[in-house]
């Protein structure tokens, strides 16, 4: 009987919360499309919330660690012993690896789920970036396979650890914490939100941009009022430093938009969810792409997008969705998306349309074919 362990505590950066969340469903799709004999095993950390499970074919194991010690345990490949012989898959570079023999049975699968280690170093805080790349050579050089979610993010791989890199690309799907609340008009009340609104995780800095779309509703009074999601991008060191005033608001609104603009700062990942069901279009003119469960959650909330032509973004975006990489340009696609007749709805349907090519099952079969050519 074949068991496929899943590490459920992610590497500890600003998606942290939403891989463990992405972790959870993962694991439950990975057990319901278990071949026969076969299960699926969530390993997780001292202190963790145990999900409920819906299936006997998943079990949860607790590790006597906590969380924030297996960064520092797991870079130590002793560790990885009790894992010898299993088949074993993490969704961050975050897992405990060793050199084994050929012949021992193990299989490990490694998600490496975004460049920004690379790209936006800063954005990581320089420690944290190093021991992202350092998590990432020692899984290119242990791990039997590696997966990225985009071909943009498996280039960038390959352009540094060399284009002989084997790198199979993995889709991913929006964690269902991201999912509407059934109170979500509740929570959009509590708010003080609009009926319709576009909606942005962008931040107010070089790498967040969100003075792009600022200087797209000053050009365009007939753009619709925005809603700021504050915490969900991560903040660049300098705004770090700004931000250490716990007092201090973290999206600071321009006088002149005071009445268009709203903030909502994020508290659990289903206030996302509560937003992008209200909102009449996604606004992502960040430098940088993460592993893009916010895109995806909004294509499954029908939202189109208007990004920056990050190639990961464009990736998963396809045609539900319109970019440009000036300001300018950005400012004219979005002020076209919502004037021109007919092309918001348009786009409102490719990307219900685009939403479907995402699920955990799809994933979970997946993973399974991975380790079984293995």
């Amino acid at each position: 009987m074949a068991t496929l362990t899943l590490i459920a505590d992610p590497f500890p950066d600003f998606e942290a919360t939403s891989h463990a969340a992405a972790t959870r469903d993962l694991a439950e799709a990975v057990a319901q499309t278990a071949p026969r004999g076969c299960s699926a095993r969530l390993l997780m950390s001292r202190g963790s919330t145990v999900p409920e499970v819906t299936t006997p074919r998943l079990s949860t194991e607790v590790l006597p660690l906590r969380a924030n010690m297996l960064p520092l345990v797991w870079q130590n490949g002793a560790t990885a012993r009790p894992l010898d012989g299993e088949l074993v898959h993490a969704l961050t570079p975050m897992i405990p690896l060793r050199s084994r023999g050929e012949d021992d049975g193990s299989q490990t699968s490694v998600m490496i789920p975004h460049s920004i280690a690379w790209e936006s170093p800063a954005l990581l805080g320089n420690s944290s970036a190093r021991l992202f790349r350092a998590f990432t050579r020692r899984a290119v050089k242990l791990a039997d396979v590696i997966l990225t979610p985009t071909h943009a993010t498996a280039r960038v791989l390959q352009q540094q650890y060399g284009a002989s890199l084997p790198v199979q690309v993995f889709p991913l799907a929006p964690p269902s914490d991201f999912a509407a609340p059934a109170d979500a008009e509740e929570r959009r009340a509590s708010w003080g939100l609009p009926d319709s609104y576009a909606v942005t995780t962008a931040r107010a800095d070089a790498l967040g941009r969100l003075e792009w779309v600022f200087d797209a509703m000053r050009r365009d009074p007939e753009l619709p009022p925005l809603v700021v999601l504050d915490g969900v991008d991560p903040r660049s060191a300098l705004q770090r430093e700004k931000d250490q005033d716990a007092a201090a608001p973290s999206t600071v609104v321009p006088p002149d938009l005071a009445a268009r603009v709203h903030t909502v700062r994020v508290e659990q990942l289903s206030d996302v969810g509560a937003v992008f069901s209200g909102a009449m279009v996604l606004l992502q003119p960040q430098v940088f792409a993460g592993t893009g469960y916010s895109v995806l959650a909004a294509l499954g909330a029908a939202l189109p997008v208007v990004h920056a032509g990050h190639p990961a973004i464009d990736e998963l975006v396809l045609d539900a969705g319109v970019s440009a990489d000036t300001p300018n340009g950005f400012a004219e696609e979005y002020s076209r998306l919502v004037s021109e007749s007919g092309a918001l709805a348009t786009l409102t349907v490719l990307a219900c349309d685009r939403s479907r090519g995402f699920s955990w099952r799809a994933s979970a079969w997946q993973l399974w074919e991975t380790h079984a050519n293995l």
